[in-house]
C-alpha cells in the first residue's frame, strides 16, 4: 500500500505519526503515480485497518491511497478512495 502527499510537510507529518507503530517506509513516489510531492509512504496491506484507525483524526485532503499489485511482472497501482477504505474496514 502507498500513500502519496501534496507536500513534503504532509509526508513528514504522517511518517512521524506512524513511525514506530507500523512497518512503514518513506520512498520516492513511484513513476506510475502523479503526485505533487516526490515522497510517499509504503506499508503492508495487513496494516491498513490499524493505519486507518491511526489516521481517523487527520485531514486526508491532498493525500491519496494506492494498492500496489505485481503479478507476472506486471505492476499496477490501484487508486483507493479514503471513503472506500474506511467502508471496507467496517
Amino acid at each position: 500500500m502507498i500513500i502519496t502527499f501534496s507536500s513534503t510537510h504532509q509526508a513528514i507529518h504522517f511518517e512521524r505519526l506512524l513511525l514506530g507503530r507500523f512497518a512503514i517506509e518513506m520512498i520516492p513516489t513511484p513513476r506510475d503515480i502523479t503526485a505533487s510531492c516526490g515522497l510517499s509512504l509504503k506499508f503492508e496491506k495487513e496494516d491498513l485497518s490499524s493505519i486507518l484507525d491511526a489516521l481517523k483524526a487527520e485531514d486526508l485532503s491532498g493525500k491519496q491511497l494506492y494498492e500496489y499489485i505485481e503479478e507476472k511482472q506486471i505492476r499496477k497501482m490501484i487508486t483507493i478512495g479514503w471513503e472506500d477504505a474506511y467502508a471496507t474496514k467496517a
